[in-house]
């Protein structure tokens, strides 16, 4: 296989297959949060999933509530958590949380629900 053809086959992968470490990671133009998510390992607290918040306001924010779609390998969402952002996100930085879902699925699509703005600041 030539190298061209390797180029495309992976590019073409990448499309297709689901992404579970990373269902988000970066913002539209005109959305101001990216993330990554990734499956929390398992453990005594069951499934969940993990990750950062990045925050692409010029506002400090705070009472960050996000919600986790679980889909399935077609895209299909098969569950829905909803969980919280600990602390304030400073404009340019980002925040960790850890949401509790039902089970876990093929990837994550994040969304942020409503947050605070506390002040604006120089990224």
């Amino acid at each position: 296989m030539n190298s061209a053809c390797l180029i495309v086959a992976l590019l073409a992968a990448s499309l297709v297959l689901p992404v579970a470490a990373r269902a988000q990671d970066s913002a539209a133009p005109n959305r101001p949060f990216r993330f990554d998510v990734a499956a929390a390992a398992s453990g005594h607290r069951g499934p969940a999933v993990e990750g950062y918040l990045y925050n692409g306001l010029s506002w400090r924010i705070t009472n960050v509530r996000l919600r986790i779609d679980t889909l399935d390998s077609t895209g299909r969402v098969t569950g829905q958590a909803r969980g919280w952002v600990m602390g304030d996100v400073a404009p340019a930085s980002r925040a960790y949380f850890f949401i509790p879902i039902a089970a876990y699925g093929a990837a994550y699509r994040v969304s942020v629900e409503s947050y605070d703005r506390i002040s604006i600041e120089a990224p």
